[in-house]
């Protein structure tokens, strides 16, 4: 009889022939790549002490990225709970390869006992079964935010204030010269200039963040007049003259919004957590389609 485990391991991952308990590893080898992508994660490798003879058959093994930290995980796709001598045995296992850290994965639970001896021996007890509806209990499905925000209209540069009376005088002369001339700036491909008339960075570039600067004040129009720290150069009617700032008018007004936060059409599948700490992760349907195996029992990208 196919179990549940099985079912979400044809669904999500792939349809084939395993032996039992063999889908479970694997799954959980591809929960422990989504919880840190970073992670080398292997299924299904053969290892042997430093010094030793014996080899053992390991469910999971985990290299920390850039490191030479190791973690083996015993899996069990079990009808009940785990008892002293599961736990027991893969201890025997530890003490030959010596990893950093060694977890034991299952689906129902454990046994005092085998509680007990994990607490001991520092093995980490975890449960990794299906995702229930009343998992959800406690748990944010979504997050509904209240947005109130004051917008800018478009700002809009009443004057600019030469500099000096002789930068004055010669910005009246170009204007003279090009009477009944139209007079438009295009914010990003109008520039400020040095003394030289060499191009330093354009409008939007240098008036957007003054702009941004400036108090809204809601459905009342804001002026007034801002001072650059130096005199700054413009081309206006071919005459490159220097300011020292400019006048400026800007309405704003109000607006406010909801807007909702949730796992969109995410289904989760899988829940894992821990006996004896704080982990508690929820893993959805879109974790599980991302991975597959190689050759060599490696988890990677489909």
């Amino acid at each position: 009889m196919t179990n549940e485990m099985d079912v979400i391991y044809n669904n999500y991952v792939a349809n084939e022939k395993l032996k039992n308990g063999t889908k479970y590893e694997k799954l959980a080898a591809i929960v422990f790549k989504v919880l840190n992508e970073q992670d080398v994660v292997m299924h299904d490798l053969r290892l042997r002490g430093e010094g030793k003879k014996t080899k053992h058959q390991i469910d999971i093994t985990i290299e920390k990225e850039n490191t030479k930290r190791r973690i083996l995980i015993e899996c069990k796709d079990y009808s009940k709970v785990v008892g002293l001598g599961i736990i027991r045995n893969f201890f025997g296992v530890i003490a030959q390869i010596k990893p950093d850290n060694a977890f034991v994965v299952t689906t129902k639970g454990y046994t005092k006992g085998a509680v007990d001896f994990a607490t001991d021996e520092n093995i980490k007890l975890l449960i990794l079964r299906k995702f229930e509806e009343d998992d959800w209990k406690n748990r944010i499905r979504e997050i509904n935010i209240q947005v109130s925000a004051k917008i800018m209209g478009t700002p809009t540069i009443s004057r600019w204030v030469p500099a000096n009376k002789k930068e004055l005088k010669k910005i009246q002369r170009a204007i003279a010269n090009h009477e009944g001339e139209e007079i438009s700036l295009n914010t990003s491909k109008t520039y400020f200039y040095n003394s030289n008339g060499e191009k330093r960075n354009n409008f939007q570039k240098i008036l957007k963040p003054i702009f941004n600067s400036f108090e809204r004040k809601t459905d009342e129009k804001s002026e007034g007049f801002y001072e650059f720290d130096e005199t700054k150069y413009i081309k206006m009617c071919g005459v490159l003259f220097g300011i020292k700032g400019f006048e400026y008018e800007f309405d704003s007004h109000e607006i406010n919004f909801n807007t909702i936060i949730n796992q969109g059409k995410k289904i989760a599948i899988l829940i894992l957590y821990s006996v004896l700490n704080d982990l508690d992760e929820v893993i959805f349907d879109k974790d599980l389609e991302e991975w597959t195996f190689n050759d060599d029992g490696r988890v990677i990208t489909k």
